[in-house]
Parts: structure tokens; C-alpha cells; sequence
């Protein structure tokens, strides 16, 4: 199970993630009758992450463009990645849809394949024992570069605008419902107990309404697909007791969301797929986390029943910065 620490460091060893575009892969992506794609390494590493010497992490995104699902079982456990001659390359299975034709690999590019013209093989073995190994995959690489390649920031907070840190820079929007009231929302210094800038807003509601913090993933509200999300992880404090919703939506048509309760005190708080609610509980908008993977546009924090709200450090595990471009 790929998590994250307070300071984001002890948990990335297993975090697993880069990027590359599907027109880039699949522009560079070839079969021939023993090999099911030869890919060519310079095309899955983004110019955000093209070390010349250091070892890296790509990302392959596959679909019924660039591989043939069919001749890979529905677990791709006969499945394999190598270099041209036959060097078994660690390699981490994300997801696979063999029905979808939809899957996503991790694969650790060492100093080795980053030589001009390299490539990456992938090949059905005879035997189907599934060599996927994330900690292969990941070991050895500093924590730093781990965040780098397998998360993308949403917000700190230190850019001193309301633009998100995101790949396009989206900008937050706040509204109220009918009886609810935002009195002040700003940047803030943080008293001591949480470092840096923190987001900060002050509020009117009753259980019966709510604010609504949010932004789109992407500029234009583009959805995008999360289905590789570890989790979302933030740090939030409040009016205690006070009812937050984290949501990740598909415009304002229908949403997975989580239940949380606020404290006065900041709390770290990590959200992953098997944590959203079911379909219908709670509201009927409310799909499901199924429901909105592969087409999310926004991220939502809806409170009620309080008066203060604080936020601070969003990131997104398990995707990149090409997943939300």
C-alpha cells in the first residue's frame, strides 16, 4: 500500500509514479511478433524528469493504441519489461484492465538506458509468475526525488496568490449556500504550530448549510483520470467539531467524497480510494469513487456547523505532474 508521513520522507519508499504523455508513448511504441512493445526510452521521461546519470522512475500508460491486451493474461502476471538484450528491468504493475485495455507501469530507468537510443521491451513469458516489484523499482532513490516523481503538489500556500500550485495553476473559488456566510478567507502566517503559510477563512453556517472551498485539477475544468491515485493527504484544523467533506468531483454532476470532523488542533489527514463512501450514501450526487476516477475536474472541501477553517500542504500520491496537464 503506497502512504505518506508527516514531512512526506519514511513512506516514499514505496511510493511509485513518473509521467510521460500517451502521445509521446504512443508515438515511439512498436510490436513485432516476440516483442509486444518496444518503447523508446526518451519518450516516457517528461523534460521534468530527464536526469542525464541519476537513476529515475518512467511512467507507461497503456491502452488499445500503443499495446495488444490480448496477448497478456487478465492479471499481467505473463507480462515483462527488458532491455534489447533480454535484462529483465524492475517494473511495477499500477493497474491493469485486460477488458478496459487500460494499464499503467512503473518502470526503473537506470544509468544504463539512459544512453541515446535505448529502449524498453515488453515481453510475454511463458511463465506466468508476475515479476512486479515496487521496491525494487523504488530502492535506492532519495526521498526527495521519490516526492518529485510520484506525487504532484496541490497547494502550500507559499506562492502568496490564490493560484494553486498545480501544473496549470488553477485558481481556488469559494461560495456559500443560501444561509452560510464567508466573513474573511486569506493567507496566513501560522502561529508557530504549522510552518509557513497556511490557508485561513472565517465563516457563518449551521449544519443545515455549508461553505465551499475548491478548485479545478487543470485550467478549463478538463477531466482528468486519478485511477492511479495512492491518496490525498492535507493538513487541516478548525472549529471543533465541525463537519468537513473532502470530495473529488466531476463538475457539479456528481462526486466521491469522505466524512471527516474537524479539531482545533492541525491533524494530518490521508484519504484513499477505498475511503471515499459508497454510491448514494450521504447525498444522492455522491457516486462513488468508481463512479469519478476517470473523469475528475475538482477537488472540494465542503464544511458545516462551524466558523473557522484551516488548511495547509495538499498533495496528490500516486500521480504525476503529466496526469494533470
Amino acid at each position: 500500500m503506497r502512504s505518506s508521513t508527516f514531512g512526506f520522507a519514511s513512506i516514499l519508499t514505496v511510493i511509485v509514479v513518473l509521467g510521460c504523455s500517451d502521445e509521446r508513448l504512443s508515438g515511439n511504441t512498436t510490436q513485432t511478433e516476440n516483442t509486444l512493445a518496444r518503447i523508446l526510452v526518451d519518450s516516457v521521461l517528461p523534460v521534468w524528469n530527464s536526469p542525464s546519470e541519476t537513476t529515475t522512475i518512467a511512467t507507461l500508460r497503456l491502452d488499445s493504441s500503443n499495446f495488444d491486451f490480448t496477448k497478456i493474461d487478465s492479471a499481467a502476471n505473463d507480462l515483462t519489461v527488458e532491455q534489447d538484450s533480454g535484462q529483465p528491468i524492475p517494473f511495477d504493475i499500477v493497474f491493469w484492465s485486460k477488458p478496459e485495455k487500460r494499464g499503467r507501469l512503473q518502470v526503473r530507468i537506470d544509468s544504463s538506458l539512459l544512453r541515446p537510443g535505448s529502449h524498453l521491451n515488453l515481453r510475454r513469458k511463458l511463465s506466468a509468475t508476475s515479476p512486479s516489484d515496487p521496491v525494487k523499482v523504488w530502492q535506492g532513490l532519495p526521498d526527495s526525488q521519490k516526492l518529485a516523481v510520484g506525487s504532484v503538489l496541490v497547494d502550500d500556500f507559499e506562492g502568496g496568490t490564490d493560484s494553486t500550485r498545480l501544473p496549470t495553476g488553477p485558481r481556488w473559488s469559494f461560495s456559500a449556500s443560501e444561509s452560510a456566510k464567508i466573513i474573511t478567507k486569506r493567507l496566513k502566517t501560522s502561529d508557530g504550530t504549522h510552518p509557513g503559510n497556511v490557508y485561513s477563512m472565517d465563516y457563518e453556517t449551521t449544519n443545515r448549510w455549508y461553505v465551499v472551498v475548491k478548485t479545478p485539477l487543470v485550467k478549463g475544468s478538463r477531466p482528468r483520470s486519478l485511477r492511479s491515485m495512492d491518496s490525498l493527504v492535507f493538513f487541516a484544523k478548525g472549529t471543533k467539531g465541525s463537519a468537513m467533506f473532502t470530495a473529488l468531483e466531476h463538475l457539479d454532476v456528481f462526486k466521491a467524497w469522505k466524512h471527516d470532523t474537524l479539531d482545533t488542533n492541525w491533524r494530518r489527514f490521508c484519504i484513499r480510494p477505498s475511503d471515499f463512501l459508497p454510491p448514494g450514501a450521504s447525498e444522492q450526487s455522491n457516486r462513488g469513487w468508481l463512479a469519478v476516477r476517470d473523469s475528475v475536474t475538482h477537488l472540494t472541501f465542503i464544511l458545516s456547523g462551524g466558523t473557522r477553517f484551516f488548511l495547509d500542504n495538499i498533495r496528490f500520491f500516486g500521480i504525476d505532474k503529466d496526469d494533470l496537464k
